[in-house]
């Protein structure tokens, strides 16, 4: 390797760089034997246009002594300007932005280039001072940038718009994006990898660019003249909620439901957001001194029928029969007999089997192939009984009458979507919360039933499991899945029973509805972006409960330097307005985040089951509790999965919808034992036990006639007086004959192929041969 100084006067070039930059069109020229190095190249460059940064010109450098005649002709022909130029037929390299003499092979450097240095990977040497600037043989005049290239380099920055580095060509099979060095091209000079601590930028207003500072004054402007126009138009209302809001406290009541919300919204349509070193939010204390079952339950039976005791059961079984004495069939009604309690019990038990044991089809249950056969559903009811008691069950009485013939008339539209299934919706709202009392960390989210028929309010979530069915929003505790309280949403009719007042978004009033009883509690709510926003938050923080969860940040109230701040991956940025704290993290994906009682620090997620040799990244606080006390719901879905009575098709909506609530009944037993026991129990032994209990309690109370069936008469078949010792039993005769008692009674066209085996006498079976052995001889 040989260098050479560009600040000479005229610089030379060495010869062996030139030789190594050009050798390709040393191999061009020689048409005639091998070169011997003394050849003239002329090179000319691609016209630039007039509007070319760098003067660029025709390059002739010396590379050898010429010492051959025929060459030393060459040359001069190719130095003759009258001779036009001899162009390659290819070139592989790019041309050099250097001009050479070919007289004293010296190399002229622009006037207004500054030449630097660049390693093999298009690096610059970091140590360079004026006058000191030199090429090696190994450097491409790729490499070599101007004074002007350099001065716009330093007053854009590294990065580029997409964080890449400009004016700098990536070395050749490598990525100017990463490859081997990963690092080029972000703020600082290194990419941020997973192991490094994150990077918070824009501590201060100070750092925010002008231009972003004059975006969101242009956002706020705009704010306050719509406020102006607002006021213009309802001033007396106005007048009337802030006269009312200065006579009271600061304190939001909850009594105050959807209409405290309003007119906090009011009060509060505009954020003041401030930078993060004045944020001194703190959690509330948790108020309950326990949490847990409200009673102890040793046993599965007695948790269970804490949710469905005797009053809801009657319930069941006085609508159930009513309904049954309403069906328009022959056949049904010559074969129903009223059903009760304990009857429905091993009804519930019957479809808690069903969950377990997995048949194509619910009459698969009653098979007798030995490929098929499950004794335990024929031991509970016999296939007809089953079928009728399906067809029979209901929760509430008939529709009421409408005259759908009136225009005039709104009842149909006014009618409430879920009044068959009303009374068990209200009871088991009712049950869940009394029975168990939430810890701190609690959730809201989404639940889907499977649902494919014809619904009005059927509804399509992409990320549940089921994708269409009947949406429930549910309120859930983190830790164990326990569902306290839940809204089946029914469309527009939802507003009635979310209690929602004009101008409150669905979504606000969800959560007002789900959350009412909890406020003023020290409760830590975890939601996601469809409900969340910066009001709610400062409500729910009012009333005496955190929020967390995941933001849009094009929410209106979002500031404009979380929304627009162009982050690299490993930065984040936040900003708070009092109590009220949102935070945008570049991963993978943009995240933005809202809390309560999260500030803006970082630190190491703990995964017990992570090999040690992987490296874990750094996230910020606030994400890391998101993703351990979201999923209560999605855990609660994950639970039941394994045994949804609701599998088997159903003709009725409602009817599954009650399976599905059967079903969480069941598993929030389960947890109030575990619960009062301090002990883990396993979900398919806990569920056997509960239907094994059931059924020796419950089926010997089954309505009378169950016991003159096939099924019911198999638990009485070592009874002793079952046995007859006789000899009198009807046989065939091979023939027909006339009947004895029948021709007796004057009947004499009757005839039977039976007689008795010991009395050889012909008798008709259905009545004749017990009149014949029991009736006195005349």
């Amino acid at each position: 390797m040989s260098n050479w100084r560009a600040d000479q006067d005229p610089p030379v070039a060495p010869a062996d760089f030139l030789e190594l930059l050009y050798e390709d069109e040393v191999e061009l020229s020689g048409e005639e034997g091998e070169s011997d190095g003394s050849e003239m190249i002329e090179t000319d460059l691609e016209d630039e246009g007039e509007d070319s940064d760098r003067d660029i010109s025709l390059v002739e450098a010396p590379l050898h002594s010429v010492t051959s005649p025929e060459r030393r002709e060459r040359l001069s022909r190719m130095n003759d300007p009258t001779t036009p130029p001899r162009r390659a037929v290819s070139r592989e390299r790019s041309r050099s932005p250097l001009s050479f003499s070919s007289e004293s092979a010296t190399i002229t450097v622009p006037a207004e280039g500054l030449v630097l240095l660049f390693d093999e990977f298009g690096t610059p040497l970091d140590e360079q001072t004026p006058g000191d600037e030199f090429f090696a043989p190994d450097t491409h005049p790729l490499y070599v940038i101007g004074e002007r290239g350099r001065d716009e380099r330093n007053r854009r920055g590294t990065t580029g718009r997409r964080g890449g580095r400009r004016g700098v060509r990536g070395v050749r099979g490598q990525s100017a994006r990463g490859g081997e060095y990963p690092n080029r091209g972000h703020r600082g000079g290194r990419r941020w990898q997973t192991g490094q601590p994150l990077r918070e930028i824009w501590l201060h207003d100070d750092d925010v660019p002008p231009e972003l500072l004059s975006l969101a004054m242009d956002v706020l402007r705009r704010r306050q003249m719509r406020l102006q126009g607002d006021a213009v138009v309802d001033s007396t209302e106005r007048g009337r909620v802030a006269s009312e809001s200065e006579d009271e406290d600061e304190f939001v009541d909850a009594s105050d439901g959807a209409d405290a919300l309003y007119s906090l919204e009011r009060q509060n349509f505009d954020f003041e957001w401030y930078p993060m070193d004045t944020f001194e939010g703190q959690e509330h204390n948790f108020q309950p001194n326990r949490t847990g079952s409200v009673r102890y339950f040793d046993s599965a039976y007695d948790a269970f029928r804490s949710y469905w005791s005797d009053e809801v059961l009657g319930l069941i079984v006085a609508e159930t029969n009513l309904y049954a004495s309403k069906i328009s069939s022959a056949s049904f009604q010559a074969d129903w007999f009223p059903t009760n309690l304990h009857e429905i019990l091993c009804l519930f038990s019957f479809w808690m089997m069903l969950g377990i044991v997995r048949l194509p089809t619910a009459t698969s249950c009653f098979s007798v192939d030995p490929l098929l056969k499950t004794e335990v559903f024929r031991r509970i009811f016999t296939r007809r009984r089953y079928e009728m008691l399906s067809r029979a069950l209901h929760f509430v009485d008939s529709d009421p009458v409408m005259d759908n013939k009136n225009p005039s008339n709104t009842g149909a539209r006014s009618l409430d979507r879920l009044r068959r299934l009303r009374p068990i919706l209200t009871h088991l709202n009712s049950a869940f919360k009394s029975n168990y009392i939430l810890s701190k960390d609690i959730c809201i989210d989404e639940s889907l039933t499977l649902w494919k028929g014809r619904l009005k309010f059927k509804q399509y979530i992409r990320n549940k499991a089921s994708k269409f069915g009947i949406k429930t929003f549910e309120l859930c505790e983190s830790t164990t899945g326990y569902l306290w309280s839940f809204i089946v949403y029914t469309g527009k009719q939802s507003a009635t029973d979310l209690e929602q007042s004009p101008g409150v978004p669905k979504s606000a009033a969800v959560v007002k509805k789900l959350i009412s009883p909890l406020l003023n509690k020290g409760y830590r709510l975890f939601m996601d972006n469809w409900y969340n926003s910066p009001l709610l938050a400062r409500f729910l923080k009012l009333n005496g409960t955190d929020c967390v969860g995941t933001l849009r940040s094009s929410h209106r109230d979002v500031p404009i330097v979380i929304n627009k701040a162009p982050l690299n991956r490993g930065e984040y940025i936040a900003r708070h307005s009092g109590d009220v704290t949102v935070l945008s993290w570049q991963d993978k994906k943009r995240v933005t985040m809202i809390s309560t009682c999260h500030g803006s620090s970082t630190a190491l997620p703990t995964v017990s089951s992570r090999p040690l040799s992987r490296t874990v990244a750094f996230k910020p606080q606030v994400v890391l509790d998101y993703n351990k006390y979201m999923g209560g719901v999605d855990l609660k879905d994950q639970m039941l999965e394994p045994y949804l009575l609701e599998r088997k098709r159903c003709k009725k909506w409602y009817m599954k919808l009650f399976k599905r609530l059967l079903n969480v009944s069941i598993l929030n037993s389960r947890i109030l034992v575990e619960s009062s026991t301090h002990k883990h129990h396993d979900h398919l032994a806990y569920r056997l036990q509960l239907v094994d209990t059931i059924l020796s309690k419950h089926l010997s109370h089954c309505p009378q006639t169950r016991r003159y069936t096939a099924s019911s008469s198999r638990s009485t078949h070592l009874q002793p007086n079952r046995f007859v010792h006789s000899t009198h039993w009807p046989v065939s005769l091979g023939s027909r004959k006339r009947c004895f008692v029948c021709l007796k009674n004057g009947k004499k066209n009757i005839r039977t192929s039976y007689c008795c085996e010991s009395c050889r006498v012909p008798l008709c079976v259905e009545d004749c041969f017990k009149a014949y052995h029991t009736s006195p001889a005349p």
